[in-house]
């Protein structure tokens, strides 16, 4: 199950099955100030990151195509469908498909469930410290756990002065901007850590995908008076900021790469295709200019190529959620945000990032090329936040970290004390730049 959890996940999740050493608390800076002397930290999710929980009734309405008796006809409760490895068990992996399938409309701009589906995200902390709450998956699954912890051992909160912002990563860019949509709920959500922190600038710490909303959100929905009141700084792991080729390859291809045989490819792939997040993580071709993504006997293909690669490998909804996200509002994920930014990620890690296939359809198992990045982002994009400190008044503080994984990042140990040194403005450690890896414990305080 490692590899259907790294290869279709993609960037939040999966990356490393190591055994990861608990961050030594005793030795973190124990703060006796109250929560309202804490700077308020919110944790931003990534693809992936967040769970996602079903609830659903055909009572008077047909079940959708493929549902089978063994997922009822009406569930009253909230179910975990994101991740939750049961669903992929014989005779229930078909609903599972039904429960997170997306429809698109690009005249609204939304993306529904099936009829007589409800979906939503699992909301607090404890929802965001692991994807799928088995502990025998925790290794794997991992999001903020070591993170939050490290944060309640100098004296926060959780889900008071340490706040969850788990968000809906399967909807594509285009809406985070309807009414009561991402972007409303991210901004109340800072806004009220800000009031209930006795007026305290907030610090924003993201993960991957969750770096390219919260900049779109900083460049295209709040204005730079509204940044100076309410945020102390933004701390970014592991940020998409030009997009990358495994999501395009993930989208085109019916992946084949020693799945399990309980997991049938076209069950992802089908439901990949219906989110629109996946498709905002395509390679930004205003950036990627000419490099080459994919090949076939026909020619190479470009960034500026995806909507050729779509329409030649049938994905007619995949290329009317590409134009909107793409061409008919402002997406960009590279303009500096005009906040002090904190930028990390992981390099030298092979990635994933050229496919060749033999056909012109884009399917079979392509020959694959790597570049350098953290498993799952090439550098090119990790690295644009770099370009931010002469572009912008606010410091930017930039570090790399040799052999760090993309989801590795979040249990490596001088990014947790750097976090709870920029959280509480005391000196915890002096971050190393040039070397790393997902198990760090060396580092003397």
């Amino acid at each position: 199950m490692r590899v259907l959890l790294q290869l279709y996940v993609l960037f939040c999740t999966f990356s490393c099955l190591r055994t990861i050493p608990s961050v030594p608390h005793d030795n973190l800076n124990s703060s006796s100030r109250s929560n309202n002397q804490l700077t308020p930290v919110v944790l931003v999710t990534s693809l992936g990151g967040a769970q996602i929980y079903a609830k659903w009734n055909f009572t008077n309405k047909p079940v959708p195509s493929g549902w089978n008796w063994d997922c009822r006809k009406v569930s009253y409760f909230w179910n975990q469908v994101w991740m939750n490895l049961d669903w992929f068990l014989p005779l229930r992996d078909s609903c599972w498909l039904s429960l997170v399938l997306l429809q698109y409309n690009s005249s609204s701009h939304t993306y529904d469930s099936l009829e007589g589906i409800t979906t939503g995200v699992g909301n607090g902390t404890k929802n965001i410290r692991y994807v799928d709450k088995d502990p025998f998956l925790f290794n794997i699954t991992y999001v903020y756990d070591k993170i939050i912890d490290a944060l309640v051992a100098v004296g926060y909160t959780a889900d008071d002065n340490l706040i969850a912002f788990p968000f809906d990563w399967r909807i594509g860019a285009d809406a985070y901007y309807n009414p009561g949509g991402t972007f409303d709920l991210y901004k109340s959500t800072i806004e009220s850590a800000y009031v209930k922190s006795g007026n305290k600038k907030v610090l924003i710490v993201g993960e991957s995908m969750g770096n390219a909303m919260t900049n779109l959100f900083f460049n295209n929905f709040v204005n730079q008076t509204w940044k100076d009141k309410y945020i102390k700084a933004w701390i970014s792991m592991s940020g998409i900021y030009a997009g990358a080729g495994i999501p395009l390859y993930s989208t085109v291809t019916l992946n084949t790469y020693q799945l399990p045989k309980i997991v049938g490819k076209e069950l992802i792939t089908t439901a990949l295709r219906s989110f629109g997040g996946i498709v905002w993580l395509f390679p930004d071709p205003d950036y990627w200019s000419d490099y080459v993504f994919m090949s076939t006997p026909a020619g190479n293909y470009t960034a500026k190529d995806i909507p050729s690669i779509l329409e030649k490998a049938n994905l007619k909804k995949s290329l009317e959620m590409y134009n909107a996200v793409v061409a008919t509002r402002k997406f960009t994920v590279r303009a500096p945000p005009n906040v002090t930014v904190y930028c990390w990620h992981g390099e030298a890690v092979p990635t994933n990032n050229y496919f060749a296939y033999d056909n012109d359809s884009f399917q079979n198992d392509p020959v694959v090329g790597t570049v350098s990045g953290d498993g799952s982002v090439p550098l090119e994009s990790l690295e644009v936040c770099k370009k931010w400190d002469t572009a912008q008044s606010y410091p930017v503080y930039y570090k790399s970290l040799v052999n760090v994984t993309h989801q590795g990042i979040l249990h490596n140990v001088d990014v947790i004390r750097d976090i709870v040194s920029v959280a509480t403005a005391t000196n915890v450690l002096t971050f190393r730049t040039t070397k790393g890896s997902d198990t760090n414990n060396d580092i003397t305080l």
